[in-house]
């Protein structure tokens, strides 16, 4: 059965006023974004240059040496390999978005050996700040198409998506009481880009692509079965009146081959659309897979009969993207040192008292809007995946996995839609008191709302300023240290390993096309054990031939500068260079040859 026409009155629609206006609100959010950037850039002097990453910088190198290594390896080369450790590895199709902007700046270059052009970082650092904003904005505008699906045009509508994109817990505050380290961990808003959106917006631009990807694959979903929700007039707490569109057992004539070409087209693209989710972040699709069925076990519970379209639809979109986990599963088992760089992603979750902290203000609003999701879920079932996403998320995030608080992908986006319609249809009129309307009382609650949720964005955006306001390592990045990995990315041959701090071999693989013997936490293997063995190196306390191993392949350069230099001890040392040919040095950095 085809979908009725939407009206005009209909809360799926989004006007053509409405686009521009987010067009602009997006575009002014991925700006706020870009502010702590800008001031980097502008207070770069004296001879140092801005890294151009505002928090993680140890990852945001990595996604610089990811996008090398695609510039490096040509069209017809998309395997990614560790650049991180000396062992021997092959490669996997994994971390795909950056190859793929790599590729797109050796192109920029014009430059017959882009991978040993020094204007080629400067071209990957533009690419990755402009999908960045690109898709930024790509995940606010999908967020809000998500949002309208349930909630009326107005304030609700932009109430929803301020929180989705900025909103954030009360870390804020453990911050403030000193609690930066309560029960063991820091405020999850501080941690968990999963968990919120800011972070996305902020600085990892593969998943906002996977974000909207995630959205957009269930808009299709929705779609595929035939869903009409109810106008804007009608919205409350109480259950609309059945429809005959609803899909599930719409009479004993419907055939599975009708079923299967009803939610077929629609389906499809789903698919698509998490096929490119997992294209950004493999193990997504088994988040995705767990949403899906908490969605369908909701629809059964509620309906008490078996939802055979939703189970259609679902099963045809989950397929596509299916290959993909299944060779992220193959490769991490057959390939050792994968396997190995999985087992150190360890990000296990923290004390649930935690998620209490981080979610407790959208959480009260969310219990009401959540039973209005159940009551509507009995006639539109697109409803009923609100309540069983948040539901889902709390035992998706202690599963025994080693990426456990990375599974509250996306959670975030309907507790805020829940939190808004509890805020507006249950706890305002019971608010209201005297002369006070329940409309004053929702814009108060919304307003009390923003102030708790708001604090910590505004933390951190503020913190980012004043951490770049004044050049200093990590973020910044001398003209010594410069000049003298470009020389040594145009002198030696790629792929070599070279011994340095976990500081410089960082920066090492984003801006050379060496490879650092440590330098990266989950992507240097055994890291525990090599970082000791590097201080002690450069303390003079044992020789280069302590690093000999046949599984890894040998040392060939050495870089000595301040990052190396602070892990010496001041008591007279061993001469650890003895042996080694010094071939070039630029103030207080020197890079030595192994013979």
């Amino acid at each position: 059965m085809n979908p009725p026409k939407s009206s005009a009155r209909d809360v799926r629609r989004v006007t053509a006023r409405e686009w521009r206006v987010l067009l602009i609100v997006a575009a002014l959010m991925m700006a706020i974004t870009s502010i702590p950037y800008l001031v980097g850039y502008a207070s770069a002097r004296d001879g140092w240059s801005f890294g151009g990453f505002m928090f993680g910088v140890e990852d945001g190198n990595s996604y610089l040496a990811k996008m090398r290594e695609g510039a490096a390896g040509g069209w017809g080369d998309w395997q990614f390999h560790l650049v991180y450790t000396s062992e021997h590895h092959d490669g996997a199709f994994l971390f795909t978005p950056y190859l793929f902007l790599g590729k797109v700046g050796a192109l920029l270059t014009r430059s017959a050996d882009p991978a040993h052009d020094p204007a080629l970082n400067t071209w990957l650092i533009f690419l990755f700040h402009l999908t960045r904003i690109g898709f930024g904005m790509l995940a606010i505008a999908v967020s809000y198409r998500f949002v309208a699906r349930f909630l009326p045009r107005g304030s609700m509508r932009w109430l929803a998506i301020v929180l989705i994109a900025f909103g954030g817990g009360l870390g804020w505050l453990l911050i403030v009481l000193g609690q930066d380290n309560w029960l063991g961990s820091s405020p999850i808003d501080f941690i968990l880009p999963e968990g919120y959106s800011f972070f996305l917006l902020y600085g990892l631009p593969h998943l906002s692509l996977a974000r909207a990807a995630l959205l957009g694959g269930m808009l299709c979903m929705f779609r595929a079965m035939s869903l009409t929700p109810p106008p804007a007039s009608t919205i409350h707490l109480t259950p609309p009146p059945p429809l005959r569109d609803y899909g599930e057992g719409e009479s004993a004539a419907t055939s599975l081959v009708g079923s299967i070409r009803a939610v077929l087209p629609y389906s499809l693209l789903a698919g698509v659309c998490w096929l490119i989710m997992g294209l950004c972040v493999p193990f997504y699709v088994a988040v995705l897979y767990a949403l899906l069925g908490a969605w369908g076990l909701a629809a059964l519970i509620r309906h008490r009969h078996f939802p055979t379209r939703l189970f259609i639809g679902c099963l045809i979109a989950a397929i596509i993207p299916a290959p993909l986990l299944i060779y992220q599963l193959v490769v991490f088992s057959v390939n050792p040192v994968m396997a190995a760089f999985s087992r150190q992603n360890d990000l296990p979750s923290p004390n649930p008292l935690h998620y209490v902290a981080g979610y407790i203000v959208l959480a009260v609003p969310a219990i009401f809007g959540g039973i209005w999701a159940w009551r509507r879920g009995k006639h539109r079932i697109a409803y009923l995946l609100l309540p069983a996403w948040v539901v889902a998320a709390p035992v998706l995030a202690y599963l025994p996995v080693s990426v456990q608080r990375r599974l509250l992908e996306g959670v975030f986006v309907p507790l805020c839609i829940l939190a808004v319609v509890g805020l507006r249809f249950a706890i305002a009129p019971r608010l209201r008191a005297g002369r006070v309307t329940t409309r004053r009382v929702w814009r108060r609650l919304a307003t009390l709302t923003l102030l708790l949720t708001l604090p910590t964005t505004a933390l951190l955006l503020l913190v980012g300023m004043i951490g770049v306001s004044h050049p200093a390592p990590i973020l910044f990045h001398p003209a010594e240290e410069l000049a003298a990995l470009d020389w040594l990315n145009g002198h030696a041959p790629s792929n070599a390993v070279v011994l340095c701090s976990e500081q410089t071999g960082n920066y090492l693989a984003a801006r050379t096309n060496l490879r650092g013997y440590i330098g990266h936490g989950p992507e240097t293997l055994d890291a525990a054990h090599k970082k000791p063995l590097v201080e002690q190196f450069f303390n003079g306390l044992i020789p280069l031939s302590a690093f000999d191993n046949p599984a890894q392949d040998p040392i060939r350069y050495v870089i000595y500068g301040p990052p190396e230099a602070a892990k010496r001890d001041p008591a007279p040392i061993a001469k650890w260079s003895l042996g080694l040919q010094k071939i070039y040095e630029v103030g207080s950095y020197a890079i030595y040859a192994v013979p």
